[in-house]
């Protein structure tokens, strides 16, 4: 396998263990939240105008720009598939317990 272009390093790392932290950052700020985070981890917005690059950016760094937009796009979707899938067992959970599990306190138990 080659070597990932340098600016996409940083979004490998993010997919290998940054996971975990983006889906709590899904249900607490929302999608929009977990793509500014990725935005801060990888310093993206401070390398990426989009007004001055519609005009001026050569075709390397429109590129650039392209991949790394589709790898973000690529982690939010994981992000929300792992979030679905940890909503599914916690809904399933519920069901098991029955009305107990719904209308007791987390206290009672």
């Amino acid at each position: 396998m080659s070597e990932p272009r340098p600016h996409l390093k940083t979004l490998e790392e993010i997919e290998r263990t940054a996971l975990p932290g983006l889906v709590e950052v899904l249900r607490t700020e929302g999608i929009d939240g977990v793509r500014y985070a990725l935005w801060d981890m990888t310093g993206w917005h401070r390398d990426y105008d989009p007004c001055v690059w519609r005009s001026r950016a050569t075709e390397e760094q429109k590129q650039a720009g392209w991949e790394m937009w589709v790898r973000m796009e690529k982690i939010v979707a994981t992000v929300l598939h792992e979030a679905h899938e940890r909503q599914v067992v916690e809904v399933t959970d519920a069901l098991e317990e029955g009305p107990e599990g719904l209308y007791g306190s987390h206290l009672d138990r």
